[in-house]
């Protein structure tokens, strides 16, 4: 864009709109009938969490640019022009849209701890207790096997406890926890280079097969891959404060 722009709001707006436009017809092949920011809308919202994200705004800037391309300058000065914080915010979302936050970025731990199912449940307990996990994922043989968590221990808890009262967990192995999993609590694999916006999506969209409890993030999102991070719902506050604000 040319530096001359940012003396123009309406020029800098018109511009960064229609980058937008072209590197969404660019991302997805769009064919030539999709010309509009509402036709691009409908076209790539089921498909792109940041435009998901920001629908109401690009909408809103797209009736904006209608006012301005619509209405006649005065002079050099259009008679429409965009206040200063308007172009701020779309410069912003244009930037993530463009350029979007990599999920791989932002992991708030320098390493992932890890359990595997053969290793004692009280070691793996105190890992969680000491760093005051909710989860552990559990790895065999370098693949990914389960997510073990504080409500599975619960449940296993629940069904070991004798008449007494009492509970020996010094033989019991992370292995006979893992049958305490629910099979509706979901664990998903992404790559790094996966923006903060899909992981979001993903923790708020309606799955019939469970409810996403985490995602797993690795160099390319495979199972088989060394975990860099784990993303619970705990964390979207923290992941959306990184990103600019949805509305319009």
């Amino acid at each position: 864009m040319d530096a001359s722009s940012s003396q123009d709001p309406a020029r800098e707006f018109l511009d960064l709109l229609t980058e937008i436009e072209v590197h969404l017809r660019h991302k997805y092949s769009l064919p030539a009938h999709v010309r509009g920011m509402g036709d691009i809308i409908a076209e790539t919202r089921t498909r792109d969490a940041l435009v998901r994200r920001y629908e109401p705004a690009l909408t809103a800037f797209r009736d904006l640019r209608n006012a301005i391309v619509h209405h006649p300058y005065r002079g050099d000065v259009p008679i429409a022009t965009p206040r200063p914080d308007t172009v701020d915010r779309l410069r912003r979302i244009h930037h993530e849209l463009l350029h979007p936050f990599q999920i791989g970025r932002c992991l708030r731990a320098s390493a992932v701890s890890t359990a595997v199912p053969d290793e004692p449940l009280r070691d793996a307990l105190h890992e969680m207790a000491e760093h005051s996990f909710s989860q552990l994922p559990v790895y065999e043989d370098g693949r990914y096997l389960s997510l073990l968590t504080t409500n599975a221990v619960a449940r296993w808890l629940a069904a070991q406890i004798s008449d007494a009262g009492e509970v020996l967990v010094d033989q019991v192995l992370v292995r006979e926890v893992l049958d305490f999993v629910e099979p509706t609590e979901l664990v998903v694999h992404r790559a790094r280079t996966v923006s903060v916006a899909a992981v979001i999506d993903g923790f708020r969209k309606e799955d019939p097969a469970g409810t996403l409890v985490a995602v797993i993030v690795s160099e390319r999102g495979l199972p088989t891959q060394k975990p860099l991070g784990v993303v619970v719902r705990d964390d979207l506050a923290y992941l959306l404060e990184q990103l600019p604000a949805a509305g319009a």
